[in-house]
């Protein structure tokens, strides 16, 4: 089996709404491009082809100009975008990994890759979700709170990466609070 292709679904650049509390809608904007931007970064770096699912004109021209090949999003919900690739790649192996990982890396995305050679994978984020998850054909994504129990269940023989790099996800204030004592930086909205 070959390496797999990485799926990143990306709703817009406007989107991050759960943190309308903390951010303005530049901010917001400008975070998410940050983070897919680390994202794909991340995964080029791993040695893998990227397809970023979105109905944004925006987000596909951005995915674009980074090398990435776009899926068109049926706009019916993240776990139907996410199958919807899934079913048009075939028997690809997949990885999916979410936009807005801050301290996802390289190291991180490979191993995942290497660990989907043998087995379907899921990395759990640290308040329940699911960050990536890996595997070939037709997975029940599941999507929303507390996705990583139901992924499990319809996988109890996938290997579970726990891993700093794949756990962080900001979509929620408290998300992103936690990021500059990660990171030993200043808030990464500070301009």
């Amino acid at each position: 089996m070959g390496d797999p292709v990485a799926l990143v679904p990306i709703r817009s650049f406007a989107g991050m709404t759960r943190l309308t509390s903390v951010l303005d809608t530049r901010q917001r904007s400008d975070l998410a491009r940050r983070l897919a931007s680390r994202v794909l970064d991340a995964v080029s770096a791993a040695g893998l082809a990227t397809i970023v699912i979105t109905s944004s004109d925006d987000v596909a021209r951005w995915a674009q100009e980074n090398t990435a090949a776009v899926h068109e999003d049926p706009q019916i919900g993240l776990s139907e975008a996410v199958s919807s690739c899934v079913s048009a790649i075939g028997s690809t192996p997949w990885l999916v990994v979410h936009a807005d990982l801050p301290l996802v890396t390289p190291r991180a995305i490979a191993v995942v890759a290497e660990a989907s050679r043998s087995a379907s994978v899921l990395a759990p984020s640290y308040d329940g979700g699911t960050t990536v998850i890996a595997g070939r054909g037709t997975f029940a994504f599941s999507y929303g709170i507390g996705s990583f129990q139901r992924h499990y269940a319809s996988t109890p023989h996938a290997t579970i990466i726990v891993s700093p790099e794949l756990s962080v996800d900001l979509d929620t204030a408290h998300g992103l609070e936690l990021l500059p004592e990660l990171l030993g930086t200043e808030a990464i909205t500070d301009n």
